[in-house]
């Protein structure tokens, strides 16, 4: 079974794709202001599990239309649940969409079986200095004094010329996004779309506020579900966080994939499937502790 349609859902228009048959699950893009790119993901499971992916508003092949804040994005997903008439479903995403996946599981733990947290940031947010020191030291010299260059020129730069900056930034980013640099070309690339900068704005520091919350940090050690937290041993947002992250919820599996960066399915696929699968079965189809 596949199938892709355009839905109306809490006030906007939102492409989705579901896919394979069995258990409820929806997997979330990164971002924001990306799109759907998670479909060899999906193809992991599609066996087991009755798969939705989709773009988020403002994103993509989906109307940009805001508000572009996280509530907002939580209700999405929960209107795409309702629509598809699941009672519960396993809520993932992958690195930004990852933290969506934990927002929803928060405000809706009654509906959420079980979360993957693929690659994601987690809610210190110390992570992101670190981040940027590796990705700097990831970067050749050239490449590294050229991302601070324009990181600098960023902060002043307007309309279109901002948005050539930051199209520059992206593409040296993904040079550091990879164990094996063979594997680049491999990523997805974003460009049958624009990127949503407001969304990735907006979004983005709404979502610092959240990780800086500390009821919401205590909310997600309390969840009562399964949460796997698959992250990739070169990935340059730091693993440690997460891994310290599992170390706190009650029901929380971390799992490191090694030689393999921030879109670890591209470098490291039988791997990462085996992750998920073998997740899917033990906590979920098989409900074992």
């Amino acid at each position: 079974m596949y199938q892709e349609q355009i839905l109306q859902i809490n006030g906007v228009r939102l492409w989705t794709a579901v896919q394979g048959t069995g258990l409820p699950m929806v997997l979330c893009h990164g971002g924001p202001g990306g799109y759907d790119y998670l479909s060899s993901v999906a193809d992991m499971v599609s066996d087991l599990c009755q798969v939705v992916r989709y773009d988020q508003r403002g994103s993509g092949r989906s109307q940009p239309i805001g508000p572009y804040d996280v509530s907002t994005f939580v209700d999405d997903l929960e209107g795409l649940r309702k629509h598809f008439n699941f009672e519960r479903w396993i809520v993932g995403g992958h690195s930004w969409g990852a933290g969506l996946a934990l927002a929803y599981a928060v405000r809706f733990p009654a509906r959420t079986v079980a979360v993957l947290h693929i690659a994601g940031t987690g809610i210190d947010d110390r992570w992101h200095d670190e981040y940027r020191e590796n990705r700097l030291n990831a970067l050749i010299e050239s490449e590294r004094e050229e991302y601070q260059r324009l990181r600098t020129q960023r902060e002043d730069a307007k309309g279109a010329k901002g948005e050539r900056i930051l199209d520059r930034l992206r593409t040296l980013s993904r040079k550091t996004d990879v164990f094996d640099p063979n594997c680049v070309d491999n990523l997805p690339s974003f460009d049958e779309y624009p990127i949503s900068n407001a969304a990735n704005e907006m979004v983005g520091a709404d979502w610092k506020r959240y990780t800086t919350d500390s009821k919401f940090q205590q909310s997600v050690y309390n969840l009562p579900m399964h949460v796997l937290f698959l992250h990739g041993a070169c990935d340059p947002r730091p693993g440690h966080f997460i891994e310290t992250l599992a170390s706190k919820l009650f029901y929380g599996t971390f799992v490191s994939i090694p030689e393999s960066g921030h879109y670890f399915w591209v470098e490291k696929p039988d791997e990462v499937k085996a992750a998920l699968r073998q997740f899917v079965v033990d906590y979920v189809i098989n409900d074992t502790v």
